[in-house]
């Protein structure tokens, strides 16, 4: 009795492994399809992957099968030139990348600079991201605004004649719902400038659900403008900063995440529990506080110091002044890139700290601990 083809591709699309996809394609006509389907749908070009220009020359099928596309910008070898074909080809794509090391945009030359801003107008694209690349024209920012998710991460604009040359009535109406940013470096603000730009009605940020930003000294007032347009909207707030915050007044948020660094000792820093105290009074509908230790690469032997609680969490939390409607304070334990050491070892001395600096959550059933996946970075 033969099997229908829709068993083996639910069969295949199981598979995540690309050996044993490859295997599979040489199996049999039947597992072929589906196993180009799953080895194709996330393609890099550039940078360290492999060349993969040939094969999609070859067998220009395969570029239908993208749907999650990467590319290094600073590469210079034969499958960078294979980029404009690609992304003139892909039809169904999903997610884009585009990674740079601190190079300008320019290298990507023409062609591929006008296919990547084609690419931006397929409806079925959800996700972009910039990363480490200067000189990105406005128009390609204009043109990223219609896009769900946007992720900007040390990205510097090149703004030609100025921020309201670019601003046009023919610009896509934004369909921006979840935002991250990520720069110290003042460059950022022409971003943030260009969102918050008055000549744009509505404005680019009136629409954001979700907001991750990365705060210093230097973009904290930037990001607290954002921070205030995003008000009306937002619900789920994720935090990295390095200082001190002031945190708007933000009715709707449900959700808030906040990253911290732990240094020598395993010590807070020392604006967190500020940071921390302004959730109750600027977040009155939070739900969830999502707290994020990311350790450094310390020896596990430094002990946890046990010292204060923390303010909202004292024992008085239970008198609910504050915080009516939080249902659960997550703690996780992140292990930071270079740590080599016991994270066990470190996670078995971190729940009682935690739950040492919040008395007013034990027996609540509000506070959790988790050793997280994945390395946090600085």
């Amino acid at each position: 009795m033969l099997l229908p083809q829709e068993l083996f591709d639910a069969i295949i699309d199981e598979i995540h492994d690309k050996e044993t996809l490859k295997a599979c394609a040489l199996l049999s006509s039947a597992f072929l399809p589906p196993s180009q389907r799953n080895l194709f749908r996330k393609v890099q070009l550039g940078g360290h992957s492999r060349d993969i220009s040939a094969p999609l020359a070859e067998f220009p099928h395969l570029v239908s099968y993208i749907r999650d596309l990467t590319i290094y910008v600073w590469d210079t070898a034969s499958n960078f030139a294979a980029v404009p074909a690609v992304l003139r080809s892909v039809q169904n794509i999903e997610s884009l990348a585009v990674f740079g090391r601190a190079v300008n945009w320019n290298r990507l030359g023409y062609e591929a600079s006008s296919a990547l801003l084609d690419c931006l107008s397929r409806p079925s694209l959800r996700r972009l991201d910039l990363k480490h690349v200067e000189g990105v024209p406005t128009a390609f920012i204009l043109a990223a605004t219609a896009i769900p998710v946007v992720s900007f991460e040390y990205v510097h604009m090149d703004l030609g004649g100025g921020i309201s040359d670019h601003l046009r009535n023919s610009a896509p109406a934004s369909r921006i719902r979840h935002l991250i940013l990520n720069d110290g470096d003042p460059a950022v603000f022409a971003i943030c400038d260009f969102l918050l730009h008055p000549r744009k009605n509505p404005a680019y940020t009136q629409q954001i659900e979700r907001l991750e930003i990365r705060i210093d000294q230097h973009s904290v007032s930037q990001f607290e403008r954002i921070m205030g347009a995003c008000a009306a909207t937002l619900k789920c707030l994720a935090v990295d900063a390095t200082d001190l915050i002031r945190l708007p007044l933000l009715p709707s948020v449900l959700e808030v995440e906040i990253k911290v660094f732990i240094g020598d000792n395993r010590r807070l820093p020392l604006f967190f529990s500020s940071n921390l105290s302004q959730v109750a009074s600027s977040l009155p509908l939070v739900e969830t506080i999502t707290l994020v230790f990311v350790v450094a690469p310390l020896p596990p032997e430094v002990r946890w110091p046990n010292v204060a609680p923390l303010p909202i969490f004292g024992p008085s939390f239970m008198d609910r002044t504050q915080l009516l409607h939080l249902r659960q304070v997550h703690c996780k334990l992140l292990r930071r890139e270079h740590y080599s050491g016991d994270m066990r070892a470190v996670f078995d001395r971190f729940v009682p700290a935690m739950e040492s600096r919040m008395p007013g959550l034990q027996g609540t059933g509000i506070l959790k601990c988790s050793l997280a996946e994945g390395c946090g970075k600085a």
